[in-house]
């Protein structure tokens, strides 16, 4: 009888034993070869030269990263401003994020209007009457050279925006920097560097007054 119980036991547990060391050499295989954890962005929020409403040495800044084609940001619009007027202490900042088909040729239109000072005027006016021009088959700079004329820009000058070197550069920097921080869509803000996670006027809000509030 113990003869036949060992017979039976002596396989079994050197089964068991080669088992646990396959499964020891998966496991220290698998932990040579894993990739990295995911590194932390080291794009920045800010870069130089972007266009921004209140003070520069504000406690908290908010960025929106924006697509001036966007169906969202022009529905948000409203409620950005909204806050802005609320938060006269904080810095308010854009940045592009560009995903539709016009969307290049509104930010270069927007650029060119910073240049003769106008950017927020155009800025608005993108985002207020997108119904006039978004969403087109050719670019609308038809449109957008009747928004410049409204604001009694040099149009020959704001023409040249769309084959600016230096303009075409801002724009990549921009989705280049967004796309390594995280940004899946627009708008997507920052709240002193952090991504706010949910969109409302109350989320914003409440981002705002917990920075100010440190």
């Amino acid at each position: 009888m113990k003869k036949d119980l060992k017979m039976v036991l002596f396989p079994l547990l050197a089964l068991i034993l080669f088992a646990g060391a396959i499964m020891f050499f998966n496991k220290e295989k698998t932990g040579e070869t894993a990739p990295a954890a995911p590194v932390a962005p080291t794009a920045n929020v800010l870069r130089e030269g972007n266009y921004s409403v209140g003070p520069a040495d504000a406690k908290v800044t908010v960025v929106e990263f924006f697509d001036p084609e966007c169906e969202g940001c022009a529905a948000f619009h409203p409620i950005f401003k909204k806050i802005i007027s609320e938060y006269p202490n904080v810095q308010f900042v854009v940045r592009y994020m560009l995903y539709h088909g016009n969307s290049n040729v509104a930010a270069l239109a927007l650029e060119g209007a910073g240049k003769q000072g106008k950017y927020w005027e155009m800025y608005g006016a993108l985002l207020e009457r997108q119904n006039e021009w978004g969403h087109q088959s050719e670019p609308p700079k038809h449109i957008f050279e009747r928004y410049a004329k409204e604001f009694n820009l040099n149009v020959e000058e704001f023409n040249k925006s769309y084959d600016d070197f230096t303009f075409k550069s801002t724009l990549a920097r921009d989705v280049s920097e967004g796309q390594q921080l995280g940004v899946k869509g627009t708008p997507t803000f920052f709240i002193n560097g952090k991504m706010l996670m949910r969109l409302s006027y109350q989320d914003l809000k409440d981002a705002i007054d917990a920075e100010l509030a440190k």
